[in-house]
């Protein structure tokens, strides 16, 4: 016996069609949604099910899979241009970028569905992060300007843009850092850039600094920061260290752990002030 196209129960990403506005429509504005057209009589269609619904759990959380009976959803069969089952589309962001018909092999449903899906997010960081070590930063920054524009954008977009606009155009990299939410991994990373961003903008508040010898490289090291010297700001803020480790509650200290956090570990200039800072406490 040939198994039914439907599922023997509906799951997040496999689901019979009841709403299709809300259930393909827009929800295709969050993720790709593949509607398999189908009916109870469709012999072809009972054999394309098994394997439309094992391609999909391959695609887990890139696609989801809406089952759209056409005896029961007439009016949206026609307005979908549907004329032969089964028929399968592909739709994102509210309209259709592709289609096939007929009982097609879960292989090669499978190869379709590479072919046409959006990249995964951790397919297009990897791709970012290469541009970026081979220094092709204005291809990157294109790039991640492009994606970071949309409202389901993937938080480490937003982080990558943040990081190569924080002295450019720090209202805007402050916008980015803030849309990452809490609960997202890259949230510590947003936290301590929007630290170095306060601390580069130190100068805005000078009258309020305690006097203290570290006052003037605190505030000097701001500066610098603030024009893009990374390397002019974490000595000024070493020399803070060494002259008042208690100024402004370790103030000092604290801005180059964050300005650490921010380069990185892998960055020499990590690698470099960290030993200068063990050294100086």
């Amino acid at each position: 016996m040939i198994p039914s196209t439907q599922p023997q129960a509906e799951t997040p990403d496999i689901y019979d069609v009841r709403d299709f506005e809300r259930e393909v429509l827009e929800r295709s504005r969050q993720i790709p949604v593949l509607v398999d057209f189908w009916a109870p009589w469709c012999g072809p269609c009972k054999a394309l099910g098994p394997a439309i619904e094992a391609a999909v759990r391959k695609f887990k959380g890139r696609v989801v899979l809406a089952k759209l009976n056409t005896d029961e959803q007439q009016e949206w069969a026609q307005r979908c241009g549907i004329r032969g089952i089964p028929n399968v589309k592909l739709i994102i962001d509210g309209g259709i970028v592709d289609e096939f018909s007929g009982a097609v092999p879960q292989s090669q449903i499978e190869q379709w569905l590479q072919q046409r899906l959006p990249q995964s997010e951790a397919d297009v960081m990897a791709d970012i992060d290469a541009l970026l070590a081979e220094g092709h930063v204005a291809d990157a920054r294109a790039l991640l300007t492009q994606i970071a524009e949309h409202p389901q954008a993937p938080p480490g977009a937003w982080l990558r843009l943040a990081r190569l606009l924080l002295f450019e155009n720090p209202a805007s990299a402050q916008q980015y850092l803030q849309r990452i939410p809490a609960d997202a991994p890259e949230n510590d990373a947003a936290q301590a850039m929007l630290r170095v961003l306060k601390f580069a903008r130190s100068g805005e508040r000078a009258a309020a600094l305690a006097e203290s010898p570290a006052r003037a490289p605190y505030l000097e090291g701001a500066r610098l920061l603030s024009g893009g010297d990374i390397e002019g700001a974490m000595t000024q803020l070493i020399e803070a260290v060494r002259l008042d480790r208690k100024f402004e509650e370790d103030a000092a200290r604290k801005a180059l752990v964050d300005l650490f956090d921010w380069l990185g570990s892998a960055d020499e200039r990590t690698r470099d002030f960290r030993l200068r800072l063990y050294d100086v406490l």
